[in-house]
């Protein structure tokens, strides 16, 4: 496949790895790939670790497996909650089921484990999740990078450059469609930055243990 025919989700939530997201982003884009940062909501502001903020391209209720060639889950502890989002579940499910490339570096392996898709699989992940994705199924194996058939897992950031390589190899190497996807619209966000996003938890609902973090951007 031509990669200026290629589509990748790059999928974000708040404490995200800043580095996992947005080297992706950048490398695919200057590659010539179709790049949409997908979140629970769209237009919506997220955290990274360290604050800086992303916002959402599309909303995971907009978007479907058969839009993209790729997925590409970063790492942080993102993949926490992206994992308890049953649609983005989902989304991980279908693109491993139709072949495509599912790509993840560092705690991502955690959204590979309740996607179900590690059993039997050659896989890493940060050495602190190596139980996470064993006892998932997951053959681990201590490399900077593991590629499975279409799995593509790394470890740290790092070992960027090697997975980005991967990922590529892995577009390239897929057959050009017979009819090319018809590109959805979604407004395109850059990495700019001019102030830092806040952190901060809110309960699920009322009498809920379970807090969630949200992202706010100070006006000033």
């Amino acid at each position: 496949m031509k990669l200026e025919n290629a589509r990748v989700a790059v999928l974000v939530e708040n404490m995200y790895q800043e580095l996992e997201l947005w080297y992706p982003v950048m490398r695919l884009r200057e590659a010539g790939v179709g790049v949409t940062i997908v979140g629970p909501t769209a237009g919506e502001v997220y955290a990274s670790k360290l604050g800086y903020p992303a916002v959402a391209e599309a909303g995971i209720d907009e978007v479907t497996a058969e839009d993209f060639d790729a997925v590409v889950v970063p790492g942080g502890f993102s993949p926490e909650y992206l994992r308890r989002n049953f649609p983005v579940v989902e989304l991980v499910q279908a693109a491993d089921a139709a072949g495509s490339t599912v790509a993840a570096i560092c705690h991502a392996g955690w959204l590979l484990a309740t996607a179900q898709i590690l059993k039997g699989r050659n896989v890493t992940s940060v050495p602190v999740i190596k139980d996470d994705v064993i006892h998932a199924g997951g053959n681990w194996i201590n490399e900077p990078v593991v590629v499975d058939g279409n799995l593509i897992t790394s470890q740290l950031p790092n070992d960027l450059p090697q997975f980005l390589q991967a990922i590529l190899m892995s577009l390239e190497g897929k057959p050009e469609r017979e009819k090319p996807l018809q590109e959805k619209q979604f407004k395109p966000t850059s990495a700019v930055y001019n102030r830092g996003a806040l952190l901060k938890n809110r309960a699920a609902g009322a009498g809920s243990a379970n807090y969630r973090a949200y992202a706010v951007v100070p006006s000033v």
